[in-house]
């Protein structure tokens, strides 16, 4: 009896080829929705982020202009005239924002302090940031709570506004008494980018 051939079925090397491009095919539109959807949530985490950032900023900002305190702050120097609120367009690195505020919490009054701080805003390096000294004529070892609240920032816009009247600085010693505050502070905040945040307060609880 002579063998049968054998019948075994296979694929060719032409739909082995027709099969691995089609899974190279379906393999890059894989591996691209994968990309995409990644660098969505990347986004949205940014803009998350981003969004965190400015109502903090605007929370801190508010609340310190409404606990403004007319309490004068005495500079280290020792010699130089005691002002309650200092603001005027930044400059360098010095502080462009400057007073004392109230309402420091200090339960039991366990600390052995008031609850009165000096606050200060800088712009330094595009970033607006805001330094708390613990008391309120600080010093050169006084110490400082510092917090970074926005970056990419090109500038900041003040206006002081008092009995209808608007200002784009303030200095509480020589120009204005020191009782006085203005009723409200407007603070513009001017992005790298061209967008801007701006807000207003009124102060000393007002």
């Amino acid at each position: 009896m002579t063998p049968r051939a054998s019948t075994q079925a296979g694929f060719t090397l032409a739909e082995t080829l027709v099969a691995l491009f089609i899974l190279a095919i379906i393999s890059s539109a894989g591996a691209a929705l994968l990309i995409g959807a990644t660098s969505t949530s990347q986004q949205i985490r940014d803009q998350e982020e981003i969004t965190r950032q400015l109502d903090v900023a605007q929370r801190l900002i508010r609340q310190d202009i409404a606990a403004l305190s007319v309490r004068a702050i005495q500079p280290a120097d020792g010699f130089s005239e005691p002002g309650n609120l200092f603001g005027d367009t930044p400059r360098g690195e010095g502080p462009f924002l400057r007073f004392v505020r109230s309402g420091w919490i200090n339960p039991g009054y366990v600390e052995p302090r008031s609850g009165l701080q000096s606050i200060q805003y800088v712009l330094r390096s595009g970033n607006l940031v805001r330094e708390a000294y613990l008391r309120p004529d600080a010093t050169a070892g006084t110490p400082i709570a510092s917090k970074i609240l926005l970056s990419d920032v090109r500038t900041v816009e003040l206006g002081f506004f008092r009995g209808g009247q608007r200002s784009d600085f303030w200095r509480g010693d020589v120009v204005q008494s020191l009782d006085v505050l203005p009723d409200m502070i407007e603070v513009n905040i001017i992005f790298e980018n061209g967008t801007n945040l701006t807000l207003a307060a009124l102060t000393g609880g007002r």
